[in-house]
């Protein structure tokens, strides 16, 4: 294992509190879709050392979202379906409550796996949050639809310029990683394309800038297409596709890492023929 931190913030698949479910006007296929299915099925992700697993779905409180009574809770899904049945929405008081039962000490906990690994003295930790979107609808107002794979790191696109400053990972590096899993997969992969990286992307790396530790915290969203791996047409899912696709995920995470590592250690490791990464 690695000092990596996988989180699957969107990972419940089904609201499980009666009280809550009665007051809903989605149906269980449509409570599915809108959220992350099979993100909790982690076994192919050997690399890490902690994992994160949302045990309440996003409808109860979204873990990828701020910390407050209007952006942690959704109103309505992806199509456009309103959550709740007329007058059932949740009080300004259940809120408040659902983000102290659940959303704070899943992040808590994200918190002290860091002070764990940086008490073991690494000198790097990667989180990364992992999540899916089916591709049978737009992705908010872009009119844009889910690609096969998105990773991101605040940043801009596979060719665009920023200031590694502003980003969760390293440009140079989130470009390495790209280039590993499509190598592994075959499949096209964007980078920072529609999902330039959530708000669990963006805490971490505040976290970076504000916990009081010797590690350097980096972070970067992986995202893919749920059609991927199951068929919304006959809601058939394909485990052998998601087990290759964790598998190359996991491969990909294992090389990032290592080149993290010696990047920070001051060593030097071949990306390319030719080409190498070492720490200025």
């Amino acid at each position: 294992m690695y000092p990596i931190i996988i989180t699957a913030p969107h990972a419940c698949s089904k609201v499980t509190d009666p009280s809550i479910l009665r007051r809903l006007d989605l149906n269980e296929y449509e409570i599915f879709k809108f959220s992350d299915p099979y993100t909790n099925q982690l076994e192919e992700f050997t690399c890490t050392d902690f994992k994160h697993v949302s045990e309440v779905h996003r409808l109860v409180c979204d873990f990828n979202r701020a910390p407050d009574t209007n952006t942690a809770f959704h109103m309505e899904d992806f199509f456009g379906r309103d959550v709740f049945k007329p007058g059932k929405e949740f009080t300004k008081a259940e809120k408040l409550s659902h983000l102290e039962k659940y959303w704070w000490p899943f992040h808590d906990g994200i918190i002290e796996s860091i002070f764990k690994l940086d008490e073991e003295a690494h000198e790097v930790i990667l989180l990364v949050d992992y999540h899916n979107t089916s591709g049978d609808h737009p992705l908010g107002d872009t009119g844009k639809y889910m690609p096969s794979i998105v990773i991101s790191n605040l940043g801009k696109g596979i060719d665009g310029e920023d200031e590694n400053a502003l980003v969760s990972l390293p440009n140079k590096h989130l470009k390495f990683f790209h280039k590993r899993i499509e190598e592994k997969l075959g499949v096209k992969v964007e980078m920072n394309t529609i999902y330039k990286g959530g708000y669990n992307t963006i805490w971490t790396k505040q976290l970076r800038e504000n916990l009081d530790i010797n590690a350097k915290l980096y972070a970067v969203q992986i995202e893919y297409n749920l059609d991927y791996v199951f068929n919304p047409i006959s809601r058939k899912t394909d485990f052998l596709a998601l087990k290759k696709m964790q598998n190359a995920f996991n491969d990909s995470l294992i090389e990032l890492y290592e080149i993290l590592w010696a990047d920070e250690c001051n060593m030097c490791i071949q990306i390319e023929p030719g080409e190498k990464v070492r720490k200025k």
